[in-house]
C-alpha cells in the first residue's frame, strides 16, 4: 500500500513551500500596493490556510489520521476560497509577473493537499477493514480463557509448525513448552514463532522474529516481552499498527488465546 510516514512528511514539506511561496507573494505585493491595510487584509484571507497547515503540522506530531484528513480538507476548503479573493478579485490590482508565479505554486499546493488526503482517507478505510477482519476472526474462534503465562507453559501442548527460513529449523522443537504467536491468517497462517524471556522484536528486515514475506510489517514494527508471568506488545512506531482484540494498540496486556495483528497477519497467543 502507498503510505508510509516519510511519504506524508515529504508532502508537509512540499505543502510548506506551494503554500508559503504564493502566501509570501501575496503579503508582500498587498503590502506593497495597500499599505498596512492591505497586509491584514492579505492576511485574513490566508488565515484559514495557515491555519489549515499548522494543524496537519499537528498531526504529524501527535500521529493522527483523523487530525491529518482534518487540515488536509481544511487546507482545500481554505485554497477554494481563497482562489476567489487572491486571484480574482486582489491579483488584477497587483503586480502580475510575481501573481502568475504565486498561481501556479498555489494550483500545485492544491493538488499535493488533495493527494495527501487520499492517502490518508485510505489509510483510515484500510485500519477499518483490518479491524473488522480482525474482530471477526475473533469472534469466528471465540474468547479465550485468560490465564498467567506460568499457568499456560505447563499444560501447553506441541503445536504443529513447518519448517520455513522465518521460524529456524528447530522452532517446533525448541517451541513447544514456551509462548508463541502462531499464524491464524495472512502470509504466515500456521507457522509457529516461540517467544524467548524478555524482549522478542518483530520486524519485516530485522528482529527476534523476522516477518520478510509480510510487505505490511514495518522494518522494526513492535516487540513482545515476557516477563514473569506476563506478556506485553509494544507498537514501535510501525506503519501499519499493532492491533489487540480488533483493537489498535500502543502497548497491551496479552495472554493465551488473544489476537495480535500485525501487518497482514493475525497471530494467536498460544
Amino acid at each position: 500500500m502507498l503510505y508510509n510516514k516519510p511519504l506524508l512528511r515529504l508532502f508537509v514539506f512540499l505543502l510548506l513551500i506551494t503554500l508559503g511561496l504564493p502566501g509570501y507573494i501575496y503579503l508582500t505585493q498587498s503590502a506593497a500596493k495597500l499599505g498596512t491595510q492591505g497586509l491584514l487584509d492579505a492576511l485574513a484571507v490566508y488565515s484559514f490556510i495557515i491555519a489549515a497547515y499548522l494543524l496537519i503540522l499537528v498531526a504529524e506530531v501527535g500521529d493522527s489520521h483523523y487530525l491529518r484528513a482534518m487540515g488536509a480538507l481544511g487546507t482545500l476548503v481554505g485554497c477554494a476560497v481563497g482562489t476567489r479573493f487572491i486571484f480574482v478579485l486582489d491579483a488584477p490590482h497587483l503586480e502580475s509577473g510575481p501573481m502568475g508565479v504565486a498561481f501556479i505554486t498555489f494550483i500545485l499546493g492544491m493538488a499535493l493537499a488533495l493527494v495527501y488526503l487520499a492517502l490518508v482517507v485510505g489509510r483510515l478505510v484500510y485500519d477499518k477493514v483490518q479491524a473488522t477482519r480482525m474482530a471477526a476472526v475473533h469472534d469466528e474462534r471465540g474468547p479465550a480463557p485468560s490465564r498467567p503465562v506460568s499457568e499456560a507453559i505447563a499444560t501447553a501442548e506441541p503445536a504443529a509448525t513447518r519448517d520455513t527460513a522465518a521460524v529456524g529449523a528447530s522452532a517446533g522443537q525448541e517451541g513447544a513448552g514456551e509462548p508463541a504467536l502462531v499464524g491464524v491468517a495472512g502470509p504466515y497462517l500456521g507457522q509457529r514463532f516461540p517467544l524467548k524471556q524478555g524482549d522478542n522484536f518483530i520486524g519485516r528486515s530485522e528482529g527476534d522474529i523476522v516477518l520478510s514475506e509480510d510487505r505490511q510489517v514495518s522494518r522494526r514494527h513492535c516487540v513482545v516481552t515476557w516477563a514473569e508471568d506476563s506478556l506485553k506488545v509494544r507498537d514501535l512506531g510501525s506503519t501499519n499498527g499493532t492491533y489487540v482484540g480488533g483493537q489498535r494498540t500502543a502497548e497491551s496486556t496479552i495472554a493465551q488465546g488473544d489476537l495480535i495483528g500485525i501487518g497482514a497477519g493475525t497471530y494467536k497467543v498460544a
